[in-house]
């Protein structure tokens, strides 16, 4: 009983912490947004859940489905990011060496972030419950509202999800390596490869599986032509669309779609076993982070050789081994002789904007390992000697995603290190330290992509050259602007991951910044970059004054 009073209370105070900032107001308010996107009109042209030209009738089973889906895998993608963060505010804030102090053992703690992250995530699936509801509403094609087949979908779909999501977000806090913005990294690809495996196979996290099949089986019952199609998300429609108006076989032709009747998912106990068995995982997952957590000792983040000084006070050899009683009670400090103080020597009293750059891109490379740089070393390299088409396509964004945690700490290391102080207090810190950082941000673009750019410049491409000037300018500024408005590195790991991955990646031209694709290496979309680049650091300026003020 005691465990469970403690685990209550942990999650309660961590969990009304979150709920009592502003960014939970914006975050509700993103969430009922979604909720009305993911529920589209009925003459809108596009759709949520692409069957082939097929969808269903809004009753409470279809949106209360559609929503549940949409909703895991929204939070499946983006959840993760809104709760990573409890064990480092904890470490951040001192409250963790408080805890540690106690005796608070590690399962407890790590289960209690577990259901403080599944609360919060929870109250943005119950939100998006009610959106649902007045969705169907709003929408009209059927005001009979049933409460099993509206609600079923996220107690079951979402809800499980979100356990593995909370869980997994506590392992990764746990993990030194995965900790920082290389894991965010990480697990923006781990959950679009568990996405598609959904997709593929029975192994499903998400309840994707059984909700295909019930449509499925909908759909066939009702003798339609259906192509096997599934895909989730937003997708165009071609031609104008009017009302649905019901008729005999339960279906009308709605410009490229077709509307039929779908009751839900029937939930056998076979099913429920394996949601329960998905809620029990997240827990699971939170149990194994307790492995690594080493109760916010000092000595795990920063090499504390307590036992080094403490065999150097009393003579010992440094190879002997440590011990736990490592400081003798009483220590003799031998008496010097005075020091005499020389004078300091003058410093440069002019201000040099060069050598204010080359701090920053100090600070910006210094903390990443020898194994970062080789790499990215190799990347260059490659970018400069592969073949065109493979260093196009694949090898300059790979090598323009490589700096990502370079680019995020601009805007937000003076917060996450706590010197504000030192840094604000600087003589003119808007005009010089601001466009000092911003313009090594741009050096370690332009050298991150350099191999591509001489391969450019040899072959004179000189509009492919400026739309990979754009990029160069484009990435920084934004990692300036979103660290200067949050004040967190994690913003911008999230939203250029994203932008990287749609863009690049997948050659969408409107948001290849890079100027690989055919469309973006145009004149134009080089322009709209450089524009968006202003646009960005004018923010930035404005987010640094505002920082000042605080």
């Amino acid at each position: 009983m005691r465990t469970v009073r403690v685990l209550y209370h942990l999650a309660k105070a961590d969990f009304l912490e979150r709920a009592r900032r502003y960014s939970f107001l914006i975050t509700i308010a993103v969430t009922i947004g979604a909720g009305c996107f993911f529920v589209p009109p009925i003459g809108a042209n596009y759709v949520t859940l692409d069957l082939g030209g097929y969808r269903g009738v809004y009753n409470s089973a279809w949106v209360g489905g559609l929503v549940a889906l949409l909703t895991a895998m929204f939070l499946w993608m983006f959840g993760f990011y809104l709760v990573k963060n409890a064990v480092e505010r904890d470490r951040r804030t001192g409250v963790g060496q408080i805890m540690a102090a106690t005796p608070l053992r590690k399962p407890a703690y790590t289960l209690g972030k577990w259901l403080s992250n599944f609360a919060f995530l929870a109250a943005i699936v119950l939100v998006l419950a009610l959106a649902a509801l007045g969705m169907q509403l709003i929408r009209g094609e059927e005001l009979r509202v049933e409460a099993w087949p509206l609600v079923s979908p996220f107690l079951l779909m979402a809800l499980p999800a979100v356990a593995v999501i909370s869980g997994v977000a506590v392992l990764f806090e746990m993990i030194p390596g995965l900790s920082g913005g290389f894991g965010n990294v990480v697990y923006f690809f781990v959950s679009i490869f568990v996405l598609d495996v959904s997709y593929r196979s029975g192994w499903d996290p998400l309840g994707m599986s059984a909700l295909k099949s019930s449509i499925t089986s909908a759909l066939e019952s009702a003798s339609l032509p259906y192509d096997g199609s599934f895909g989730v998300g937003y997708a165009p429609l071609e031609g104008s669309m009017a009302e649905w108006v019901e008729s005999a076989g339960g279906y009308v032709p709605i410009g490229d779609l077709r509307v039929f009747r779908w009751e839900g998912v029937a939930w056998t106990a076979d099913m429920l076993v394996s949601r329960l068995a998905w809620l029990c995982a997240g827990a699971a997952v939170a149990l194994l982070a307790a492995i690594f957590f080493h109760r916010f000792d000092p000595a795990r983040g920063t090499v504390l050789r307590v036992g080094s000084l403490a065999r150097r006070l009393r003579g010992a050899p440094l190879d002997a081994p440590a011990t736990a009683s490592v400081i003798p009670a009483r220590v003799t400090v031998p008496v010097r002789a005075p020091v005499s103080l020389g004078r300091l020597t003058t410093g440069q009293r002019r201000y040099s904007f060069p050598h204010a750059v080359l701090a920053e891109l100090r600070l910006m490379l210094r903390a990443h390992p020898l194994w970062w740089h080789a790499t990215l070393a190799g990347l260059i390299i490659a970018c400069l000697v592969a073949p065109a088409e493979e260093a196009r396509r694949m090898l300059l964004p790979l090598a323009w995603i490589w700096p990502l945690t370079v680019w995020s700490a601009m805007g937000a290391r003076e917060r996450r290190h706590h010197t504000e102080q030192f840094v604000f207090s600087a003589a003119r810190p808007l005009g010089r330290q601001l466009p000092a950082m911003w313009l090594a941000g741009v050096v370690v673009a332009a050298l991150a992509g350099g191999g591509w750019a001489t391969r450019l410049l040899l072959n004179s491409d000189w509009t492919s050259l400026v739309a990979w000037a754009s990029g160069a300018l484009f990435i920084p500024s934004l990692a300036l602007a979103l660290g200067s408005w949050s004040g967190s590195s994690k913003l911008f790991e999230v939203v250029y991951t994203m932008w990287w991955y749609v863009g690049p990646m997948n050659q969408v031209p409107a948001l290849d910044f890079t100027g690989a694709s055919g469309i973006a290496a145009s004149p134009a979309m080089p322009l709209r970059y450089l524009g968006l680049t202003v646009i960005l650091l004018v923010l930035s300026v404005i987010g640094r004054r505002r920082q000042l003020e605080i």
